[in-house]
């Protein structure tokens, strides 16, 4: 099973891509969660939303927002560099409530 729950702020304002597959594009949403563990160390953990749930999260999650993410650890490889990143896939985005800029 392949399952994990996340809760914190965005770092940023979401990014929101369209990619081509093959007659039509998808939309793609990047953003990084700031999660602190109980002994109050930081992991910044990227997230990747696909198709229309994308925009919606594009269009409503700013930076400094809180939000959990219901989703999947995937992994990918960079064989260029050598490298392999891991990111969570998301099936469910919840959103906290807006913040002011002074706050973000």
């Amino acid at each position: 099973m392949n399952n994990i729950v996340l809760s914190g702020r965005l770092t940023a304002d979401p990014e929101l891509k369209y990619i081509d597959k093959g007659q039509s594009k998808v939309a793609v949403c990047r953003f990084f969660l700031a999660t602190e563990d109980p002994y109050g160390k930081t992991s910044f953990i990227p997230i990747i939303v696909w198709r229309n749930y994308a925009e919606a999260v594009a269009n409503y999650l700013t930076k400094g927002q809180e939000a959990t993410v219901v989703g999947k650890i995937q992994s990918r490889q960079d064989k260029e560099n050598n490298r392999t990143f891991i990111e969570i896939y998301a099936n469910e985005v919840k959103y906290g409530p807006k913040v002011s800029a002074e706050q973000a």
